[in-house]
């Protein structure tokens, strides 16, 4: 249904690659002007957008630096004159268990997993409830139901996110604003090939009803589902696309 988001601006926080990429390029599929946060380069997410013909930013920004969003999200104004819709995608992976995970690594999983979806909110909060129809979508993991030992402060941080989607979805919805997260599989992107043996995409898959590997436009479809009006009275929720291997 091309065209559900025509008329809107999408932010898209970590929007460089993986996940993140087929977001802005699914969302500029149905209508919507994109703009990304990344600590990396978006080029070829830049040529991806311009293939849909819709407009493209992209700045440089830790969104877990209070002044470094706020600037974005001015710059993404003089852009765009508002944002519609909030994608909080942007997160950091580390793979430790509570004997091998440092102090440090649980700080930044929450600075960038829990703190950036925070900072990037509360900066675009203005344009969200001016815009009458506003969308803030979190991208979770199905793993905290399922925790594999392996990634405490992940897991945790994706906890927070979740209790964080629940009461701001309670918060903003007078303002017309929807808060809704997706949380997802384990998903075949470049990052996650470098750092997660076959072995454990295979475990992933045994677990699923839906026998196969799980692939980013299995998420991008539900988040454009969640941007658009078909989705106006859904809010609150945490949306398993995980191929089942949540059954709640």
């Amino acid at each position: 249904m091309a065209g559900r988001l025509t008329g809107r601006t999408a932010v898209v926080t970590g929007g460089s690659a993986g996940i993140g990429q087929e977001i802005a390029r699914r969302l500029a599929s149905e209508g919507a002007d994109i703009a990304v946060a990344d600590i990396n380069p978006a080029d070829e997410t830049r040529e991806l957008v311009a293939e849909t013909g819709r407009r493209f930013f992209s700045d440089k920004v830790d969104i877990s630096d209070e002044d470094a969003i706020h600037g974005f999200a001015a710059r993404v104004r003089s852009e765009f004159a508002a944002a519609d819709v909030l994608v909080n995608n942007a997160g950091v992976v580390p793979m430790a268990d509570i004997d091998h995970v440092t102090f440090d690594e649980w700080r930044r999983t929450f600075a960038v997993n829990v703190d950036g979806a925070f900072l990037t909110s509360k900066a675009f909060l203005p344009d969200l409830k001016e815009s009458g129809s506003g969308r803030i979508i979190n991208i979770t993991s199905s793993s905290y139901w399922a925790p594999p030992p392996p990634f405490v402060s992940y897991i945790s941080a994706k906890g927070a996110l979740n209790g964080f989607t629940s009461v701001l979805a309670a918060n903003l919805a007078a303002h017309h604003i929807t808060v809704n997260g997706v949380a997802a599989s384990l998903v075949r992107t470049a990052t996650a090939v470098a750092n997660t043996s076959e072995f454990f995409f295979e475990q992933t898959v045994h677990i699923q009803n839906i026998k196969r590997v799980q692939m980013p436009a299995d998420v991008s479809g539900v988040v454009a589902f969640l941007a658009s009006d078909d989705a106006a009275f859904i809010t609150g929720q945490i949306i398993a696309a995980d191929g089942g291997s949540t059954r709640r």
